[in-house]
């Protein structure tokens, strides 16, 4: 019988970081054990380092199959290439919010899958403006914790009965690798991380709750990386 393997989607959007989605899906594809697809609204979308990637599925095509996919990866950018689309919910990305917010919900409850998704760096500002980390406790680079904290708002402010959410680190001295926040009501597993490389501890962490932390450290060791374990 052919081995299955698990599968993987990465969202991309206009100015996305490169290393917010090369070091998941590097990881990922070192495991043997993952298939990844990349979808956008767009045939083509460019990353702020000026790197191209042609998709492989539409959002609106993604959206009829989410239940396929084990895991969602959301890259982030600059606040700058952020913040101007999502919060006035017009342009790229108020699509992505909408389909990041269908892949956290409860779709397919026949579903074997556990779903997860991972949001590297400022990727959590698009998972906190769709309410995906409402009751939850979240993370993100340090220098963009106080915006994390004031999307967080927003969304209690505009939301009658949401629950808020925890933004750590408390000290913008200290450092959060990645924080698994474990399952919304949903089951979906939610995962933030603190810095673009963190992605890798952040994947690595997925890995080893998937398919076993010594393939983990395996993985890890391959690539030439230190893992942060938390």
């Amino acid at each position: 019988m052919d081995h299955i393997k698990k599968r993987a989607l990465v969202v991309v959007f206009p100015m996305f970081n490169i290393l917010d989605v090369s070091g998941p899906v590097s990881v990922l594809f070192n495991t043997t054990d993952f298939s990844v697809s990349y979808a956008a609204k767009d045939e083509l979308t460019t990353s702020q380092e000026n790197t191209t990637i042609k998709r492989d599925i539409s959002l609106a095509e993604a959206k009829l199959h989410l239940s396929d996919y084990d895991i969602l990866i959301v890259p982030g950018s600059r606040p700058n290439n952020i913040l101007p689309l999502v919060e006035t919910d017009q342009g790229p990305l108020s699509e992505l919010v909408e389909f990041i917010t269908c892949f956290a919900s409860d779709m397919d409850q026949d579903s074997m899958r556990q779903r997860t998704i991972l949001a590297v760096c400022m990727g959590s500002y698009f998972l906190a403006f769709a309410g995906v980390l409402d009751g939850l406790t979240a993370t993100t680079h340090r220098l963009a914790v106080p915006g994390l904290r004031d999307v967080t708002q927003r969304y209690v402010d505009r939301t009658p009965a949401a629950k808020g959410t925890r933004v750590v680190p408390e000290d913008p001295s200290d450092l959060v690798s990645y924080l698994d926040a474990g399952q919304n009501q949903a089951g979906v597993r939610i995962i933030t991380t603190g810095a673009m490389a963190n992605g890798i501890d952040a994947t690595l962490h997925f890995v080893g709750l998937c398919s076993g932390r010594s393939l983990a450290i395996e993985v890890a060791e391959l690539i030439g990386y230190r893992w942060k374990e938390i």
